[in-house]
């Protein structure tokens, strides 16, 4: 799906940062498949995406989505807007353990477009779009279970 914000910038819909851990450095293809299904549905835009591995030795190695030689993540990454960097890499890399590696994705909520659209369209703001860890859900969930 072509996205009809510019790379670089967005909506105003909320952006995210997400980093994935793979202590073996071990990928399969199910990541980039959602991912796909998700643009191509038009509920999210990856701007950028890196990839950093950290040897047994504790050389690290980092790689823009577009240069891993994967095409179907080229493809929904695009051109990348330029959010992740060097300075980035270094700040992952640092805590990583040797022989792990992990994935940065950044995407925008483009589901959320509309939604922001109307919000600024009415005179109003969004103040803070604060997204829950769903282990705080299903412990709150396991909670009330028990009251019942």
């Amino acid at each position: 799906m072509e996205s009809s914000t510019p790379p670089g910038t967005t909506s105003g819909a909320p952006v995210e940062l997400v980093l994935i851990e793979f202590p073996r450095a071990e990928f399969k293809g199910e990541i980039v498949a959602e991912l796909a299904r998700l643009v191509d549905a038009g509920t999210v835009d990856v701007l950028d995406a890196l990839l950093i591995r950290k040897s047994d030795d504790g050389t690290v190695q980092w790689l823009e989505a577009t240069e891993g030689g994967d095409d179907e993540l080229a493809r929904i990454v695009g051109e990348p807007a330029g959010l992740l960097a060097a300075d980035d890499v270094d700040a992952v890399a640092e805590e990583l353990a040797p022989g792990s590696a992990v994935g940065m994705i950044v995407f925008e909520h483009t589901w959320a477009r509309g939604l922001s659209r109307a919000v600024r369209g009415a005179g109003g703001q969004v103040l803070d779009w604060t997204r829950v860890p769903a282990e705080a859900i299903d412990a709150l969930a396991e909670e009330i279970q028990k009251e019942d």
